[in-house]
């Protein structure tokens, strides 16, 4: 009986599997595109990432689709100029309806039809987020141990110079003690400067308790708007049911300051606008560590402005320390955020908008204390 049933399974026909069927359930985005670089084929996942049906996508120009000068239709030209198959790894592709997806691209010639292109895309914005969160928790080390350093062994010896500059303020010539007081004003900047780095060091746990990151974003933007931010509109898009964050309110305040003071400081002078918003969003799980479960991100929280942008070149390092666009900035700011955020478990990320930045946070949500069963009344 069983020998017969192997044969009749083996001598059984196996349907062929057309190449419809499995471009159909290719879970990448894959698109056609002919000589004008307008979509001549699409499946469904393409469609899903455009946000729109095939009918609707079919001899339409890529370049609807994208922002204007998007690096995609730049490498389907070079292919089309003989360049033969490219790929672009962690490319950013800013859809024209305003989100920005990270994605590994990889285009190639489709030889049988002369100027035709195919484009399959590996969405990586998950990955590219992991990568940015073992960079920043490698930084946030680095300057932790630089700030515990200098704390002790530059702090004392500058406390020194200053009281001997004072000293010596009597004893030279009147045209020489505005040297002595160049010195003592650079020592005093120098001990500020040094006292902002020792936030770094600490490393002792955060009180986690649940806070709500709406009232969190309220209250900087209040301060914001009474400071430094009085030029800027604000616009809020916040997700009433999120749940509460588990996190330290005062360091999440300390955070999200900084960022909104670096989104008002790009900002134009007249028709600056930051956006504050929060989303829930599942799918992102990480180890923390020395950990042996992955924590759920459930939580997004955006800052966005309409700035300038910050240089390409400069966009996978800037919550490092030291590493700056503004003339005058120390580069703390954001490898600060870096930190309280990876104190909290969590990612943070930056992308390019259209126009400005993004500066997107995953945070954990705060765990909800199981009921105990009530006990039976007694009869």
């Amino acid at each position: 009986m069983d020998g017969h049933a192997a044969r009749s399974h083996a001598d059984r026909p196996v349907p062929a599997c057309s190449a419809e069927l499995l471009l159909a359930n290719l879970p990448s985005p894959l698109l056609a595109l002919d000589p004008e670089l307008c979509i001549r084929a699409v499946n469904p996942a393409a469609e899903l990432l455009l946000s729109a049906s095939a009918k609707a996508l079919l001899g339409r120009p890529l370049a609807d689709l994208l922002t204007p000068h998007a690096r995609l239709l730049d490498l389907a030209r070079h292919v089309q100029g003989g360049a033969g198959s490219l790929s672009d790894y962690g490319m950013e592709l800013a859809l024209a309806r305003g989100e920005v997806v990270a994605v590994d691209c990889h285009l190639a010639p489709i030889v049988e039809r002369p100027g035709e292109v195919l484009v399959l895309l590996h969405p990586c914005s998950v990955a590219h987020r992991l990568d940015a969160r073992r960079a920043q928790r490698g930084s946030s080390r680095s300057i932790a141990g630089l700030a515990a350093t200098l704390a002790h062994e530059v702090k004392n010896p500058l406390s020194g110079i200053r009281g001997a500059a004072q000293l010596l303020e009597s004893a030279v010539p009147a045209e020489d003690r505005p040297l002595l007081a160049l010195i003592c004003e650079e020592t005093d900047r120098i001990v500020k400067l040094v006292e902002r780095m020792e936030e770094f060091g600490d490393s002792a746990p955060i009180e986690r308790r649940p806070v709500n990151i709406h009232q969190v974003l309220e209250h900087v933007r209040r301060l914001a708007e009474s400071g430094f931010a009085r030029h800027v509109r604000f616009l809020e898009t916040y997700d009433p049911s999120l749940p509460e964050v588990e996190g330290d309110r005062d360091r999440l305040i300390q955070a999200f300051l900084n960022l909104v003071k670096n989104a008002a400081e790009a900002v134009p002078d007249e028709g600056g606008v930051i956006t504050l918003a929060t989303h829930y969003r599942h799918g992102v799980r990480l180890a923390v560590s020395h950990a042996r479960t992955a924590h759920e991100l459930p939580i997004v929280v955006e800052v966005k402005d309409n700035g300038p942008g910050v240089p390409p070149e400069l966009e996978e390092h800037l919550f490092e320390p030291f590493v700056t666009t503004k003339p005058r900035g120390k580069g703390l700011g954001l490898a600060l955020v870096a930190k309280v955020v990876a104190d909290h478990g969590g990612v943070v990320a930056l992308e390019r908008g259209d126009p400005g930045t993004i500066v997107r946070i995953r945070l954990p949500a705060a765990m909800r204390p199981r009921r105990t069963a009530e006990p039976e009344s007694s009869r």
